[in-house]
């Protein structure tokens, strides 16, 4: 390997593929699965709250119901804990090299809730969300977390259950924290993003993998591609789940700078819920326009 290939990896676009044999845990054993990972706290049977690190941790339903999908090793402490008290909290934390070697160490099997939380680099701090406390046998949440995802497993969803294979947990959300910067950076346009770790897995059965991102950046959706209304539509149906817009609707709106369009939107999601509207339509924007002359 030349030092060209050292410093930017190596040139593969003209070699040819090849088969990699299919083992057990292939998104790490046979292939490349770069991801960000969840830090799941759950309560242990003498009540002290677990963590468990988690790659395989993929958002699931997204429209409507919304949930996790997290793929556990069965007799986990976590997937133990939450067969006893379903209650959990996904917690994600941004880029800390010093404490990734321990994050390595909470994942490590075998280990009694105590004896890994013995080295665990986090604080654990109540929730705020009411009825969430440890008192309501809640587990406590990650101080240093950006964000944490409030859930229950939904022990009615099952999706493979073999005794053989690894626990497919379906987590259901009941609440999604922010850190106040992150969560007026969503709401006024998403400027930046958090610098979350990324990690490679478990290889070669003696190394964790990890990678430090770089600054991430954005390009403009294309503005001469597909309906013009399809733009407000998206924008639209994701400020308020009780007010929803129809595509007829959106085109009316088209005209709208964009800089200016979310600040509409919410003007008119405004009236529908003064009038109680929950579906605005082409002739409701119609009838407000007439309104404003």
């Amino acid at each position: 390997m030349g030092l060209l290939d050292r410093v930017f990896g190596p040139n593969t676009i003209d070699e040819k593929f090849v088969d990699s044999p299919m083992r057990d845990n292939w998104y790490q054993a046979s292939s490349y699965w770069p991801s960000s990972f969840s830090l799941i706290t759950t309560v242990s049977e003498d009540g002290s709250t677990n963590i468990g690190p988690y790659q395989l941790t993929l958002p699931f339903e997204v429209i409507k119901e919304r949930s996790f999908l997290v793929c556990s090793r069965k007799g986990s402490n976590t997937e133990t804990n939450l067969h006893r008290n379903p209650k959990c909290a996904v917690n994600f934390v941004e880029f800390d090299r010093k404490k990734l070697k321990k994050i390595v160490g909470l994942g490590y099997p075998g280990q009694t809730t105590e004896e890994k939380m013995a080295d665990n680099p986090y604080t654990l701090i109540e929730s705020p969300t009411p009825g969430r406390g440890t008192a309501d046998g809640c587990p406590l949440i990650i101080k240093e977390a950006f964000q944490v995802h409030e859930a229950h497993w939904d022990e009615t969803f099952r999706i493979k259950d073999d005794g053989r294979t690894p626990e497919y947990l379906v987590l259901r959300l009941e609440n999604i924290l922010l850190k106040e910067t992150w969560a007026k950076n969503i709401e006024n346009g998403t400027r930046r993003m958090p610098n979350m770790p990324i990690t490679f897995g478990f290889r070669d059965g003696e190394k964790f993998w990890f990678a430090e991102r770089k600054r991430a950046f954005w390009f403009p959706t294309p503005t001469d591609k597909g309906p013009k209304e399809e733009s407000v539509l998206y924008e639209a149906n994701r400020i308020d789940p009780e007010v929803r817009f129809t595509r007829e609707a959106c085109k009316q709106l088209t005209g709208i700078p964009k800089p200016f369009i979310k600040t509409a939107l919410k003007g008119i999601i405004k009236q529908a819920k003064e009038r109680g509207v929950t579906e605005v339509d082409r002739e409701f924007v119609e009838r407000l326009n007439k309104e404003r002359g």
